[in-house]
């Protein structure tokens, strides 16, 4: 019964990646965490979060792809937030061992449906003054650049989310970006973090790879062929419906989740 949860997690990491530069670990970790007994021990969370940054990496990359053949990246405003996050990833996984079983999964709980109605009740966001893409980052730009890459960096390690969703906030509403831009460099920023992050939990917790390959093959395996399929799709239809059909999923999905982990269990 596992091996079902684990293609039904990926897939749905996969789609959330592919639609809106989400991390693997939006929607994996949870339905691991809570749907499956295996990873409920006391670190159950963590390991689901290192085959989760593991299943991004094929993901982010496949993804990226996508969005460079369409022509939406702009890493000439994405660079520093790059620099930034890549620096922070093996930080936040060290802290993220410490942490313990209990808030890390709660944690990713919670996360998974307030993404899910920040998609609903703001499905386009971007500031009124947008820049040409390539352009020089302003003095203010950079300011924002360093404090969220630096943040989103650390808890890129933490919680084990690429920090997609939280990049595309800050490359839309902050940095201008349209949305499909803002997946496509996001994605490719997940490329690095999520490796550098995997290997980092990895060599923490060696036992990830020995006790764990199988549900790792499964879960790298489908979200690649997910995320390619919905980067596809996403860039082929307008950045409100992708975010409308990205917030329904997260909802549900994050609301039923917390619903047996709190309610029923």
């Amino acid at each position: 019964m596992e091996y079902l949860w684990y293609v039904i997690a990926a897939l749905g990491a996969g789609i959330g990646t592919g639609l809106a530069g989400l991390s693997a670990a939006t929607v994996m970790v949870p339905i691991l965490y809570v749907l499956c007994p295996s990873f409920g021990g006391e670190a159950g969370a963590y390991q689901a979060t290192a085959i989760a940054l593991a299943s991004d990496i094929l993901g982010s990359a496949i993804t990226t792809w996508t969005y460079i053949r369409y022509k939406n990246i702009d890493l000439k405003r994405g660079w520093i937030m790059l620099a930034c996050i890549v620096s922070m990833c093996v930080a936040g996984s060290l802290a993220a061992h410490r942490a313990g079983n209990v808030v890390l999964g709660s944690f990713s709980l919670i996360l998974t449906f307030c993404i899910g109605i920040r998609f609903l009740l703001k499905p386009e966001s971007k500031r009124a003054d947008v820049p040409e893409r390539g352009s020089k980052l302003t003095p203010r730009d950079i300011a924002v650049s360093l404090f969220f890459g630096l943040t989103i960096g650390f808890g890129t390690g933490f919680v084990g989310t690429g920090g997609g969703m939280m990049m595309l906030v800050v490359f839309t509403f902050m940095l201008g970006m349209d949305h499909k831009t803002a997946v496509g460099t996001s994605t490719f920023i997940m490329t690095f973090t999520a490796l550098i992050a995997s290997v980092s939990h990895m060599v923490i917790e060696p036992s990830i790879v020995a006790e764990r390959w199988d549900a790792l093959l499964v879960c790298a395996s489908v979200t690649t062929v997910a995320s390619l399929v919905s980067a596809q799709f996403a860039n082929r239809v307008s950045a409100r419906t992708v975010s409308l059909v990205t917030g329904v999923v997260l909802v549900v999905c994050g609301g039923i989740l917390i619903a047996i982990k709190y309610l029923l269990m």
